[in-house]
């Protein structure tokens, strides 16, 4: 046997461990009850200060619940899940035009690593965002009797990733703009198999940078992240594929652009058509305004077609409320 076959032979172990290892955990679902206090505004405002003084904090970002009765619970509440990389700047004033129109209380989450000024998205985990999203249903039954999940891109993926959760049995109506089931990017699908992660540091580097479109986008989104990061998107994405398309007990209202340049709207429109709800509908947008025809909505990128949404929503809400 020659060296150099002996030296490969050796070798084979270590690169199966080296592959092994650098293979992303696959996301599971815990359920964990949310205890929430009774000032939940002087809580959060704690809680969102003690982030601010270890990585700064955006202004404009912190969570926060916008009153439609200060201090009394609502018929109808609002929950805000934002996008990967942004903030609730991202769609705003979207969600409160739909708050006021219902009379509903809202409250606007900051998913974990997000808002930073500091070392966004840094050693921040997929099972952090989830645990946001349960904190988030949780204020929304708190403030509403009955909740209107609002969510775009992988804030509707989140969304999804939940939807077995306890807590998703106060919400009525799941509304999704353009959610992320599959990025148009086909490479990022390797992120969560085999050697991804190790792959992606060969080819893209640890971190991950892009240009935005204006001074806001660059304000209220992170547009330099490690691509770690980007892996945990990927294992939320895998883990929302598990649950849908399947039956789901709250009405779905999608909005999509055929043109979407971030994620596919043909897998995202497969799965909506193909998941079983007591009522769905799917909302075409043409011309959005945003370059890449992704945030459909919001004064940042989409001010246009903002009401318009707005009005769609509300309408499917009220149309169909028993």
């Amino acid at each position: 046997m020659s060296k150099r076959l002996l030296f490969f032979l050796l070798l084979l172990p270590l690169l199966g461990a080296a592959l092994w290892a650098s293979t992303p955990a696959r996301l599971e679902r815990t359920f964990v009850d949310v205890d929430l206090p009774g000032d939940l505004d002087d809580w959060l405002d704690i809680r969102e200060r003690s982030v601010a003084e270890s990585f700064g904090l955006i202004p404009g970002t912190e969570k926060r619940i916008t009153w439609f009765t200060e201090g009394e619970r609502t018929a109808w509440s609002v929950v805000y899940l934002h996008g990967f990389s942004a903030t609730r700047q991202e769609t705003a004033p979207l969600s409160g035009i739909v708050a006021r129109a219902l009379g509903a209380n809202l409250f606007e989450t900051r998913l974990s690593g997000h808002g930073r000024e500091r070392a966004p998205l840094t050693a921040v985990r997929a099972e952090d965002w989830l645990a946001d999203a349960a904190e988030a249903l949780a204020i929304g039954s708190a403030i509403g009797e009955r909740v209107v999940v609002i969510g775009t891109s992988t804030g509707a993926t989140l969304a999804a990733a939940m939807l077995d959760d306890p807590a998703m049995e106060a919400v009525d109506t799941l509304v999704m703009l353009s959610p992320n089931f599959e990025p148009r990017d086909p490479g990022a699908a390797w992120l969560t198999r085999p050697a991804g992660p190790l792959l992606a540091s060969l080819f893209v580097g640890d971190t991950r940078s892009w240009e935005p479109y204006n001074k806001k986008q660059g304000r209220y989104w992170s547009t330099t992240y490690p691509m770690a990061a980007a892996v945990e998107m990927m294992r939320l994405v895998d883990l929302a594929k598990q649950k849908l398309p399947g039956t789901i007990t709250q009405r779905l209202l999608l909005f999509y652009s055929p043109d979407d340049e971030v994620i596919s709207p043909t897998a995202a429109l497969a799965i909506v058509e193909n998941t079983a709800a007591p009522h769905k509908s799917a909302i075409e947008i043409r011309d959005p305004g945003d370059p890449s025809h992704h945030v459909l909505a919001g004064d940042v990128l989409s001010a246009a077609t903002t009401q318009e949404i707005a009005d769609d929503i509300v309408a499917f809400i009220e149309r169909q409320a028993p």
